[in-house]
């Protein structure tokens, strides 16, 4: 097909858009990739792309390989927007259906760009107030520690939004958000409260903690994406270190000044066992609005949730804790793909939000807290464990797209 050059340019230019669109949206290196390709495909034109988290290269051509245009950009680390997502993703499916034309796309896609944040301040700060006491009510039945969890992530949210935009203190901001958990953590469990304070720390923090991140890097190696995945890798360790740091921070400040904790004068009974599904339920639903997913979403969004933690407790009951994280992945991937197929949009809408309750960040944080403090905040974790765990999980999406791929590549 034969293209002006004005009108070669206005291809490549949507491209390029689609991109750092899709790349704000969080989409990773392998489906980007893959996707922009199919794109171009559609478009008329032949092109090729490497993607990294920081690091974009188009190459563009027509009919002669060697006669090239490519384009290279800087862009940043991105957190996720899957209702974005899904909104540009229908929009590509109504250019290619017809349904919208060329000039069109391109100036959706480019409003779509500037549009701000579909989820309001206050959900954002509710979402954030019930994920820290929902998985800490998962990990204990203290529901002390559940409300200091959900006290301390609402501080830690009001920290982030006011500061996480300043250039200059965005390395900071992992330390400052474990040191503040850390402090208030422990002076909580120094003055009376009967808590647990390792785990209010990790609940308070568990939503900057990287384990998607890391998984989604392991994914990327595994496809041989391998300059992508290695910079997330290291990313996302660099994340937790800085994390595990400014938490032994909080607590050696507070243990300094006030070295002798008081005996506990606040005590609530134990919850039963049943509280672990409506706390499944609200870290669903908390999860949902901080990844901007659509609110007609929700419900599928609880029962990824509900089938990710089902099937995974399941297979560990049955054949063991590593079966377990490869059976939850390989459902919460099945019915992802499912959905997919169904509905005709990106399967990451659900997957992201069902995978992310079996990422063992949570494990390797226990670990980096056992080798320092010698204290285990969750039992039984080794360096071992946590490394099959990851695999486990990896292994498990890999058999997932295998035996039911999507028809999307988001």
């Amino acid at each position: 097909m034969s293209h002006s050059s004005e009108d070669y340019r206005l291809r490549t230019r949507f491209i390029i858009k689609l991109g750092r669109a899709l790349h704000r949206c969080g989409a990773n290196s392998v489906r980007l990739e893959e996707h922009l390709g199919n794109v171009t495909e559609m478009l008329g034109l032949h092109g090729s792309f490497l993607v990294s988290p920081t690091t974009f290269t188009y190459i563009f051509w027509l009919d002669d390989e060697l006669d090239q245009f490519t384009h290279i950009e800087r862009t940043e680390l991105s957190d996720y927007d899957l209702g974005r997502l899904w909104t540009i993703d229908q929009l590509v499916e109504n250019m290619e259906d017809g349904h919208v034309d060329f000039e069109s796309g391109l100036q959706k896609l480019e409003k779509l760009e500037q549009s701000p944040p579909p989820i309001p301040f206050l959900e954002n700060a509710l979402a954030s107030l019930v994920t820290g006491g929902a998985f800490a009510t998962l990990l204990s039945d203290n529901p002390l520690d559940a409300i200091a969890a959900s006290l301390i992530s609402f501080l830690l949210f009001l920290i982030n939004h006011f500061t996480g935009s300043k250039k200059g203190f965005k390395p900071a901001l992992a330390i400052t958000l474990a040191f503040t958990a850390g402090v208030l953590a422990m002076m909580f469990s120094t003055f009376g409260a009967g808590i647990n304070a390792p785990i209010v720390i990790l609940a308070s923090i568990i939503i900057h903690i990287p384990g998607l991140s890391l998984t989604v890097a392991l994914e990327e190696i595994s496809h041989g994406h391998l300059i992508s995945g290695c910079s997330r890798l290291v990313d996302g360790l660099m994340t937790l270190l800085k994390l595990f740091f400014g938490t032994l921070a909080g607590i050696a400040v507070v243990n300094f000044l006030s070295p002798v904790p008081s005996e506990p004068s606040l005590l609530l009974s134990p919850v039963p066992d049943w509280r672990i599904w409506p706390a499944l339920i609200g870290l669903a639903i908390s999860l949902g609005i901080a990844f901007k997913i659509p609110r007609n979403k929700w419900a599928l969004g609880v029962v990824s949730v509900f089938i990710a933690f089902g099937a995974a407790k399941l297979g560990g009951h049955l054949f063991g804790m590593y079966a377990g994280m490869f059976l939850g992945a390989l459902s919460v991937g099945l019915f992802s793909n499912l959905f997919a197929r169904l509905t005709n949009g990106p399967c990451s809408i659900l997957l992201i939000q069902g995978i992310i309750v079996l990422v063992p960040g949570s494990k390797v944080y226990s670990i980096l807290n056992h080798w320092v403090s010698g204290e285990a905040i969750l039992p039984s974790e080794s360096g071992g464990r946590a490394l099959i765990a990851f695999v486990a999980l990896i292994s498990g999406l890999i058999f997932s797209n295998a035996l039911a791929p999507a028809k999307k590549t988001l």
